[in-house]
């Protein structure tokens, strides 16, 4: 083969790659369900039945799994991606909501809302191996890019801790606003919602400094581009998505979603915004570049997905 045609193989298998529609893990509460949706066919590929009252999603990619946690009967599901059908039921006990992810991908963490601690799961094993005590109503949380920190919001004490991933030590804990729920990072820029504030938290997880920017009614989700230019709050009381202006500091539109939206997630490679809508049982697909609404997928009933819940091969 000559380098004319290797190069034209190379495009070929670029473009293919590019055109590999991004798919949705999307959880719902009411139906107890998970449903599968190719975003670009704009329809539900399969519906999935989990444990009772699914939220929280986290997606590794290392594994081909995805981990549902499950409110009201204290499991973690673990979906093989591959086959989109559960393999395995985790009981952790206590009341799992939030989960995520560690930088390397392999470890869940899963955060145990009444109970105040943290579940580590080893994803090579899906077993439970270690728990932490963490502050009051653990909620959102994530990991850094670079593998050093773990960040949980504590609801229930207005708080944000910061854990080492190597040893699960505690590093910092930083006040934030009025109930602190879905949490982001990007480069050095931890973003916190505070859900009776109406407010995002911007947090320097160098210099460990903070600042507030009002957006709107009860925040739930928060997500931002790569370069940090803006950051794009779910607002549940309001039906909208906050765009906040990181250099100005702050709000400088509102786009219209679906009711009571709650996780949101960013897929940067197909310039789109998702969020889940809890009252009108679906998503809405909004251009990340145009900043503007463009169509809903109905999926099952009172939609969560708390979490990172898109696919992105």
């Amino acid at each position: 083969m000559n380098f004319k045609n290797l190069i034209s193989l190379a495009l070929c298998l670029l473009l293919c790659a590019c055109s590999t529609s991004p798919i949705a893990y999307i959880t719902n509460q009411g139906s107890d369900t998970v449903s599968v949706v190719n975003i670009k066919e704009k329809k539900i590929i399969q519906e999935i039945p989990v444990g009772k009252g699914p939220v929280g999603v986290a997606i590794s990619l290392k594994q081909s799994y995805a981990f549902i946690t499950n409110t009201h009967d204290a499991s973690v599901n673990v979906l093989d991606l591959q086959h989109n059908r559960i393999i395995k039921t985790i009981q952790t006990g206590g009341t799992p909501v939030g989960i995520t992810k560690s930088t390397n991908e392999d470890l869940i963490y899963v955060s145990d809302w009444f109970n105040s601690e943290v579940f580590i799961i080893e994803t090579k094993s899906l077993t439970v191996i270690k728990k932490i005590v963490v502050g009051k109503s653990p909620s959102g949380m994530i990991c850094d890019t670079e593998g050093k920190y773990l960040f949980i919001s504590n609801r229930d004490e207005n708080t944000v801790e910061i854990y080492g991933q190597s040893d699960l030590a505690l590093v910092k804990k930083i006040k934030v606003g009025n109930h602190p729920y879905g949490l982001f990072v990007s480069k050095n820029l931890l973003f916190v919602v505070n859900v009776l504030d109406d407010s995002l938290s911007v947090v320097n997880i160098q210099s460990f400094t903070s600042e507030t920017i009002k957006v709107g009614d009860h925040p739930y989700g928060v997500v931002s581009d790569i370069k940090n230019q803006f950051a794009f709050v779910t607002n549940t009381q309001d039906d909208n998505i906050s765009v906040v202006d990181l250099k100005m500091k702050k709000e400088i539109k509102k786009i219209k979603v679906g009711g009571n939206p709650e996780g949101i997630d960013i897929d940067e490679r197909d310039n789109i915004l998702i969020t889940s809508n809890w009252r009108s049982d679906s998503i809405s697909i909004i251009d990340l570049a145009k900043q503007e609404y463009l169509y809903e997928i109905k999926t099952g009933k009172q939609s969560r997905s708390f979490g990172q819940f898109i696919k992105i091969d």
